[in-house]
């Protein structure tokens, strides 16, 4: 930036010197990118602590998932079709009722999702997940 300045009826040009003035700003966007990843990670709160669900099993279907894709639904083999309409028929008898899967170490994650989805569209909200206590 030029500016014309007169000093004792002589023509001088000054300079703004903006070398400084980068290098505050360039080294303030260096410790914006820096501290970003820090302020990015959400805000910190103390959750509830949580103890296992009870679950009647009087009122349960317990859903086997075993390997190759094999499904039983109480000790039933059967399709996903089928799952779906013995959940539904149980279901409309029974408002209360609650689900439990328990998948074999070595299933496919997806055909876990698919059983809560079979659940999902049955309209039961209890679904648990039965593991073994180490």
């Amino acid at each position: 930036m030029n500016t014309l300045r007169r000093n004792n009826h002589n023509l001088m040009f000054s300079r703004i010197n903006v070398t400084n003035l980068v290098d505050v700003a360039l080294t303030l966007v260096v410790i914006l990118l820096m501290m970003s990843s820090f302020i990015e990670q959400g805000i910190e709160v103390k959750l509830p602590v949580s103890s296992p669900g009870k679950i009647k099993m009087e009122e349960s279907v317990i859903v086997t998932v075993a390997s190759d894709d094999v499904y039983y639904v109480n000790e039933k083999k059967v399709t996903p079709r089928q799952m779906y309409n013995i959940l539904r028929e149980k279901k409309a008898g029974n408002e209360n009722l609650s689900v439990i899967i328990k998948g074999d170490r070595e299933v496919h994650y997806k055909n876990i999702i698919k059983v809560l989805d079979i659940a999902k569209k049955c309209k039961i909200d209890v679904i648990g997940l039965a593991t073994q206590t180490e």
